[in-house]
């Protein structure tokens, strides 16, 4: 007995909640319906999404079965919303339902949605956060009429796979992470498959929990009403004894028969030994020897076999999805293989890429054949042939502690335009995915908790960054008597950033205001007769032939050239450049790398 958990979610939302809805959003009731329809399916994909994973899976179950998860919620919808606190009550407990269950705040789901409709992102949220509360409520009363346990949850996830294919929106499947609509419900029901697999076993503990539990209180009421009428006593005793005699008395038993036995044994063992002591001293000597042997031996066998672990520590992982104490006992023996690392040895590295498809483009370098072959394996499981990988392998690398965590980077690897580095435990995010709004680098922290170190990559926050210190640096300068001092003018200048748009030579407006205070200082130094004459170099990244980089670097250089000089600079003071990617100053894997790399620097020119 299945639901379709969209289509229960719309049925609730009836066309007289939505026009009760209508009258406290201020939004007709076609669009909230509307509104229904879009973010049902992105919630259900979420559940789905998460549940791939056992400890996903637990997570959802547990929140169906949270007391605060209100199985009647589809009945009492009408009252709950009449007033404005139960409203706003069940919107808060929606969005923290939400929020535990699928590991993540829905705000990039409802932005998506508020772009799609034209609704006001506020209202979109709040009305998800109703909607959120309705889907938990509806599969909680379901699980409770189906006496469902925790293996239910995979199984119900997975019958979901026809309806999210048929009304999940490509820009919602993309705002929650996982590629587009029609690559995901096409490798999902394998992956939910094996969660229900794994879960089995522990049905029966989940089911006969509360049914073991359920007595009790039966028994308890039994004695407590039985002593009034005094005839209840007497039935009473008899039922006591037979439920310890058994789990005692035979206990205890069995206990001293064995224990005597022990003591028969060693007594036997220590004569024997007395005997041979004083009988046979040299045999004594002889079997010492030996004894000690294995011993000593011993640490010279685990240290040859260390290298040989290597490949198990990163074999043993691929379990960590089924269950997480695999993940943790791996990760100290991966600890201990860097701490023996040579410290010439590089980190391993894995770069990825998506195309606007969701296919990913994998780049990684690892240090043994076994790491290889577990990459392409776990790569292989989850996204079949739809990715590209190119693994090296280099001796002198150290272990891989990300191969451990794969699937943390598994929902980013869906992402159109995602992008990646993580090396050794250093994780840079740019492209789609380094947008603070979305969240993906805050959910990435809490996946993989303080074992690594995440940070995205934002080019307008990074420019923010550089200009708020190009200023205070400006002002630092002019207080002081020398602000016309060329090396200590040029370090300032060097501080802003001119980001061109790609394969552009148009100086962009985010620069209009820097090199304005350049030009008013450098106008201000030749009046007072201290002209600086500075050399205007342009850079660039590795993108591209060397030739354009080559000219790209000269225009711009040239480009800021000219927007000086039309602001007032001398002319004679300022010559233009370019370098293409030579004097690289960061690293060009990554989009921070390439972004330091493209730039323009101001050289004092001497005599």
């Amino acid at each position: 007995m299945s639901i379709n958990l969209v289509q229960a979610v719309n049925a609730a939302i009836s066309d007289n909640i939505a026009e009760q809805l209508s009258q406290k959003f201020g939004i007709p009731g076609q669009i909230i319906r509307q509104l229904a329809a879009r973010i049902a399916p992105g919630l259900v994909a979420s559940l789905m999404d998460r549940a791939t994973l056992v400890p996903g899976s637990q997570s959802v179950f547990s929140v169906i079965m949270q007391p605060e998860t209100n199985a009647h919620v589809a009945d009492q919808l009408a009252k709950l919303i009449a007033t404005t606190a139960g409203l706003k009550q069940l919107e808060s407990d929606g969005h923290a339902l939400a929020a535990v269950a699928t590991g993540q705040r829905v705000d990039a789901l409802t932005d998506a949605v508020s772009i799609e409709t034209g609704v006001p992102t506020q209202a979109t949220s709040a009305l998800a956060g109703i909607f959120s509360a309705v889907l938990f409520g509806i599969m909680k009363r379901h699980f409770l009429l189906a006496q469902w346990g925790l293996a239910h949850v995979p199984k119900l996830l997975r019958d979901q796979v026809g309806e999210i294919n048929a009304s999940m929106s490509n820009a919602v499947a993309t705002a929650i992470g996982v590629g587009n609509t029609e690559g995901f419900t096409s490798c999902i029901t394998p992956r939910l498959n094996t969660v229900a697999s794994s879960l089995e076993p522990h049905t029966e503990g989940d089911v006969a929990a509360p049914v073991a539990i359920a007595p009790e209180p039966v028994v308890r009421a039994a004695t407590q009403t039985a002593p009034p009428p005094k005839s209840a006593p007497p039935a009473v005793p008899p039922v006591a004894p037979p439920m310890r005699a058994p789990l005692l008395q035979p206990a205890q038993k069995r206990s001293n028969k064995w224990i005597w036995l022990l003591f028969a044994v060693l007594a036997v063992i220590l004569a024997l030994v007395y005997y041979r002591g004083f009988t046979h001293t040299d045999s004594v000597d002889l079997s010492a020897a030996p004894a000690t042997q294995p011993v000593a031996s011993a640490p010279a066998a685990a240290s040859a076999d260390v290298p040989s672990i290597t490949p198990v520590a990163h074999d043993a992982p691929a379990a960590s999805p089924i269950d997480a104490s695999i993940t943790t006992a791996a990760a100290p023996q991966s600890a201990s293989e860097s701490k023996f690392a040579p410290a010439s040895w590089k980190d391993a590295q894995l770069l990825f890429n998506v195309s606007a498809a969701g296919a990913p483009a994998i780049e990684a370098t690892v240090g043994t054949e076994a790491e290889k072959k577990h990459l392409i394996d776990t790569l292989t499981a989850r996204f079949g042939k739809a990715y590209t990988a190119n693994v090296s392998v280099v001796p002198e690398t150290r272990p891989a502690t990300w191969l451990a965590r794969l699937n943390d980077f598994f929902p980013l690897m869906a992402v159109p335009g995602a992008e990646a580095k993580i090396t050794g435990s250093k994780v840079e995010l740019s492209g789609a995915v380094a947008n603070a709004k979305l969240g993906w680098a805050d959910r990435l922290k809490s996946a993989l908790g303080g074992m690594f170190q995440v940070a995205a990559f934002d080019a307008d926050g990074a420019v923010a960054t550089a200009t708020q210190s190009f200023r205070d640096a400006m002002k630092s300068l002019l207080a002081t008597e020398t602000p016309c001092s060329g090396d200590k003018l040029s370090r300032v200048l060097d501080l802003q950033v001119v980001n061109f748009a790609r394969s552009s030579a148009q100086v962009p407006e985010s620069a209009f205001a820097t090199l304005g205070e350049t030009a008013q200082l450098l106008k201000n130094c030749a009046a007072k007769g201290s002209m600086v004459n500075l050399e205007v170099a342009g850079y660039a990244d590795t993108s591209g032939t060397p030739a354009a980089k080559l000219e790209v670097s000269k225009e711009r250089a040239q480009a800021v050239r000219g927007y000086l000089v039309r602001n007032g600079v001398p002319p004679q003071s300022l010559t233009a450049a370019g370098y293409g990617d030579t004097n690289p100053i960061a690293d060009n894997d990554t989009a921070s790398g390439r972004f330091a790399n493209r730039r323009i620097e101001f050289v004092v020119r001497k005599g």
